[in-house]
């Protein structure tokens, strides 16, 4: 398999098109199966082929970038990214059982959340006007808030998720929790 390192090196630095489509015929040979085979053993069945071409389609738009120079490193690399386009796909899902199916039925949503708690008019009225804002001109702290706070997502999946450090996170909440309240007064 010292093979395949080989045409990742090769592929990388060849500039001509058709020969880096060759390269990247020989390497999926060498890789799809294993790929498969971690895809399919890790998801159901029908959503397995979709997650796998999805896998396949994102190594193949960012093996240029691969800076690598081990095969293990090489197949870390692939891992990684199916790993990520499972969690992709397993996020995905869960935000569409829990949330709505437009981020219009934010009220539809307030609504149900005011017949469980105690909410005033005024509150909810604020709640609602600092939403539309955010989604306007903040559209990422409106997706941090909602994560945070109406899923649920503590910091650290918030950070799996978005590729970005706990603390980074917890303090992107906070300045958007601020913004929020500034929008407001």
């Amino acid at each position: 398999m010292a093979e395949l390192i080989k045409l990742v090196r090769t592929y990388r630095f060849t500039a001509g098109l058709a020969e880096r489509i060759r390269l990247a015929e020989e390497i999926f040979t060498l890789i799809a199966p294993d790929l498969h085979l971690f895809v399919f053993s890790n998801t159901s069945h029908h959503a397995a082929q979709d997650v796998y071409q999805e896998v396949l389609k994102a190594v193949a738009t960012s093996l240029k970038t691969f800076k690598g120079d081990t095969e293990k490193e090489f197949w870390k690399w692939c891992y990684r990214i199916a790993r990520n386009k499972l969690n992709d796909h397993y996020h995905s899902k869960a935000v569409e059982r829990m949330l709505p199916t437009a981020p219009d039925d934010l009220r539809q949503m307030m609504d149900l959340a005011a017949q469980d708690a105690t909410i005033s008019p005024a509150i909810r009225h604020d709640l609602e006007y600092a939403m539309k804002l955010l989604t306007s001109s903040k559209p990422e702290c409106y997706d941090f808030l909602w994560n945070h706070f109406v899923i649920g997502l503590d910091y650290t999946d918030i950070a799996e998720d978005r590729n970005m450090s706990y603390d980074n996170v917890r303090m992107k909440i906070g300045r958007c929790l601020e913004q929020a309240k500034s929008l407001v007064s």
